[in-house]
């Protein structure tokens, strides 16, 4: 079940679902039945009389929308249809960039904490012989992930290709895991061994150069190496079609939970102009959709001084 799909409405705050995941015992959360403290008449027109502003609870993304938000989903992953066929992909797009730091960005993190979960840092190379083929390298990605799988049970992650100055491909990974999981210095070895292997035994040297395992221990941590690996921007070879070179391990272990409440437009407007100081927006077009990335808390007081209140 994908956690971040709000459609409607249901009349308790907090509802569960048997359908989900075990891995992090958080159940599945819908938006909570809201209703503005003023302007009511123009919430009980049609929906072009409101807009809609939605939050990750516990997390640091929000949307403004003036399109029903409660109907699609800005973060599900897209649906393929019959009859189209999908642009190759040759990189990392500024949009790649943003959708990664949105999906990032949603995480409760209390939830997560109170969890006792752990994030994991993972840096993976290849020595002085490497495969030239990114489809290759990502094959052995999916192995690695296997090897995980079968030692350690299922567990979510973040994984970034990139490519180094030398030409070699490399993986960086946040591992999103459990407290049975072991220690760092287990899932070390054991990651430094199975990568050796999957990439073909070449030295053994890269046995133990070839990774990097690290863990997280505040969040700060966990922005500073998205940014600084993860989502920096770089140059692959020109003409070289790379396919998907980041994406998600089991998204629906994540905690993410969204809040979503109409306001109206009036009220809309003037979050709007915040939300475009937040984002350093230029121009004074209109926009229909925007997204920040502001605390949840911080949209709850924003909402608040507007006189509207999450239930």
């Amino acid at each position: 079940m994908n956690n971040l799909r709000v459609r409607n409405f249901v009349p308790n705050s907090i509802q569960t679902s048997s359908e989900d995941p075990l891995g992090f015992i958080y159940p599945t959360y819908r938006a909570a039945p809201t209703e503005a403290s003023r302007d009511k008449s123009s919430l009980k027109s049609s929906h072009e009389g409101v807009a809609y502003v939605s939050s990750s609870v516990g997390g640091s993304v929000s949307t403004l929308s003036f399109e029903d938000s409660t109907s699609s989903n800005y973060w599900s992953p897209p649906i393929r249809r019959g009859g189209g066929i999908r642009d190759r992909v040759r990189g990392f797009t500024r949009e790649s960039r943003r959708n990664l730091l949105r999906r990032l960005a949603s995480i409760n993190r209390r939830a997560f904490k109170a969890f006792q979960g752990r994030i994991i840092f993972v840096t993976l190379t290849y020595p002085h012989e490497y495969p030239g083929d990114p489809e290759v390298c990502k094959n052995h990605l999916k192995a690695l992930r296997r090897r995980l799988q079968r030692k350690f049970g299922e567990f979510a992650a973040f994984w970034r290709m990139g490519i180094q100055q030398r030409g070699a491909w490399h993986f960086h990974l946040l591992l999103f895991v459990g407290p049975s999981c072991g220690s760092v210095g287990e899932l070390r070895r054991f990651i430094s061994t199975c990568w050796y292997e999957v990439t073909g035994e070449v030295s053994e040297g890269h046995l133990h150069a070839g990774t990097r395992v690290e863990a997280v221990r505040r969040w700060r941590e966990v922005t500073s190496y998205v940014e600084r690996y993860m989502v920096r921007e770089e140059e692959f070879p020109e003409g070289l079609q790379t396919g998907r070179i980041w994406g998600i391990w089991n998204e629906g272990l994540l905690p993410v939970r969204w809040e979503t409440i109409k306001v109206s437009l009036r009220d809309a407007f003037k979050i709007r102009r915040i939300y475009r100081k937040l984002a350093r927006s230029k121009g004074s077009g209109a926009i229909r959709c925007i997204t920040v990335f502001v605390r949840h808390e911080n949209v709850v007081r924003l909402l608040e001084f507007f006189g509207y209140r999450l239930e």
